[in-house]
């Protein structure tokens, strides 16, 4: 016996479901942030960049747990690092400069890692925003969620890191 609802019910629970995953999906990302500043505050100029893009690499693959939404590890590797890449100067001026601040003994580490937590925890949020908003477009119809690693989706994680980037700017 199948049960039919009527649209407008049906339309409403998905939203409901919808609002239910992206608070989920918040969570993880919550989570994400400190671990990222933790490993960010690593004082060894330039260890944390492979674990840093790892962590965000296995949010991603939380969230998309999350939105069962099914893509391979190297496909979400290749979307971070295309959103990151989106972040440009700004976020790869702030990571050299707070990795070059760790070679200067004591204070420098000290600095260079406080400051360079704190840019991995931005880093982390805006991308686990952006690929929350990325997901809940699959999931509303407005992309094809074959189309998440394909150009239309790529382009849609790279405007709303950009847009995640400018909010905790404004912060």
């Amino acid at each position: 016996m199948s049960t039919t609802f009527d649209p407008a019910f049906q339309d409403e629970l998905n939203k409901l479901k919808i609002k239910e995953m992206i608070e989920q999906a918040e969570n993880a990302v919550a989570v994400a942030v400190g671990t990222t500043a933790v490993t960010g505050a690593i004082p060894i100029p330039f260890a944390d960049a492979p674990l840093l893009i790892a962590q965000q690499v296995a949010l991603m693959a939380t969230i998309c747990g999350i939105f069962k939404i099914d893509i391979k590890k190297d496909g979400l590797t290749a979307l971070a690092t295309a959103a990151l890449g989106a972040g440009g100067a700004a976020v790869v001026g702030k990571t050299l400069a707070t990795n070059l601040l760790k070679l200067i003994p004591v204070a420098g580490t000290v600095a260079g890692g406080a400051v360079s937590a704190g840019t991995a925890g931005v880093v982390t949020l805006a991308l686990g925003k952006a690929f929350i908003e990325v997901c809940k477009a699959a999931k509303m119809g407005k992309l094809n969620e074959n189309e998440i690693t394909s150009s239309k989706g790529v382009d849609l994680l790279k405007d709303a890191f950009k847009e995640q980037l400018k909010k905790s700017k404004k912060k």
